[in-house]
């Protein structure tokens, strides 16, 4: 059986250029977690640690349900929508991780519960949701977080150029390595 892996279905979204440019973000089954604060802050870091919990044991451990279709667990991504650009304690975020469209709500709930029991993680706050962010502009950023004014500078130089104009003040990241080796924040 062939392996779902979402970086190589959507290869314009998930390894994008230096350069921003425009991809479309088509609808996808997400786990999400939603809070405030800062990437920093420990309300993030267990939204990740249960996002991983939940994908990974759907992965290794749903293999005999009838729905199950072989596949890679996809990267860490977030919505953040900051409140004051400058106090990111303020912002509030969405983390999550795309699931294969074939997870529903039944078996979603299946794996969370599990992953309650058998971790003791407090997986209430988990829930499914489909995202579909159409027409959107990209760039890849590197390096650390302080530094990402630069890169939205350019997208937003890219949008002027090209006519475009933001539909909110939201923006969404997606780690394509270990967010967590970055300096600064």
């Amino acid at each position: 059986m062939i392996e779902y892996d979402v970086r190589k279905a959507l290869k314009e979204l998930y390894n994008p250029k230096k350069e921003p440019s425009l991809v479309y973000a088509p609808q996808q089954v997400y786990c999400i977690v939603d809070g405030e604060g800062k990437a920093e802050d420990e309300a993030y870091e267990l939204a990740v640690q249960m996002l991983y919990a939940i994908s990974t044991t759907l992965q290794a451990e749903f293999g005999r349900h009838r729905l199950y279709q072989s596949f890679a667990v996809s990267p860490l991504e977030c919505l953040w929508v900051p409140l004051e650009t400058e106090n990111r304690r303020t912002w509030q975020w969405s983390a999550m991780i795309a699931q294969p469209d074939w997870l529903n709500e039944e078996l979603f709930l299946q794996v969370r519960d599990q992953v309650a029991f058998k971790q003791g993680l407090s997986t209430a706050s988990v829930h499914l949701g489909l995202l579909e962010e159409g027409l959107c502009v990209t760039a890849l950023h590197t390096g650390s977080y302080k530094d990402e004014n630069a890169s939205m500078a350019r997208m937003q130089a890219f949008c002027d150029e090209h006519g475009l104009r933001r539909v909110g003040t939201a923006h969404r990241e997606i780690y394509l390595d270990n967010c967590r080796n970055r300096v600064g924040g």
